[in-house]
């Protein structure tokens, strides 16, 4: 039997990813709270030129973003994740492969003989610069980060338990930075390294089976019924 009292889930995300996520999460438990109280923000960064590729490798959807708005050409690609091949095929690319991580990507990319240039952030888990033999990187976004929100710091020194999940080492690092003092912290990791990041006040954590949204989807999911 369901619980009447739900936590209230608190995502760091930028505001699209976040409401995508939460999307997910809705999609399986329309009655769970989400807080929305994004730490990065998503600032394009204009190269002076975009260095010449016959294939582009994207990891997020900002990559797709970022290079479309500093005038990069529909080419072939590989992406990460689902939403990244998504907005590439929007914007004119026919993507050769959807991989759900970097290190599956790693494999296919191996085998390539044309040349590679990986469209990335300024900051990123997965350098993929050495995984082919002719790969170059430009990053066409960068990630500032910001503080929680007012409504977001009260909620973790309130009595209802909060469940936070993070997407990669650099958000649990500044989200602990911020969360010294929470009093119920559920936390819900991408990875294991993202748990290894920082010291967090937490309950309870969870790691996510996959390094995906939809694993983490599923993650915060577990955590929530056991609550």
């Amino acid at each position: 039997m369901r619980k009447t009292s739900l936590p209230l889930v608190l995502l760091t995300r930028p505001q699209a990813a976040a409401e995508r996520f939460a999307a997910l999460l809705h999609a399986v438990r329309p009655e769970i709270e989400v807080l929305m109280s994004p730490m990065m923000q998503i600032v394009h960064v204009m190269p002076e030129a975009l260095p010449e590729a016959e294939v582009l490798v994207f990891t997020s959807v900002h990559g797709v973003d970022g290079y479309i708005a500093a005038g990069g050409k529909a080419a072939d690609v590989y992406c990460v994740g689902p939403a990244t091949a998504a907005r590439a095929q929007q914007a004119g690319c026919t993507v050769i492969a959807a991989e759900k991580d970097a290190a599956t990507l790693k494999p296919l990319l191996a085998k390539e003989t044309r040349r590679l240039l990986q469209v990335r952030g300024a900051h990123v888990a997965a350098d993929l610069t050495q995984a082919a033999p002719d790969v170059q990187s430009i990053v066409v976004y960068d990630q500032p980060l910001k503080s929680l929100s007012g409504k977001a710091k009260a909620a973790l020194l309130g009595e209802q338990p909060v469940i936070v999940p993070l997407f990669s080492p650099r958000s649990a690092l500044a989200f602990a930075a911020e969360a010294s003092e929470a009093h119920a912290l559920y936390a819900v990791f991408i990875s294991e390294a993202a748990r290894d990041a920082a010291e967090m006040p937490s309950v309870e954590t969870e790691v996510a089976e996959t390094p995906d949204a939809d694993g983490m989807a599923e993650a915060t999911l577990r955590l929530i019924d056991r609550l």
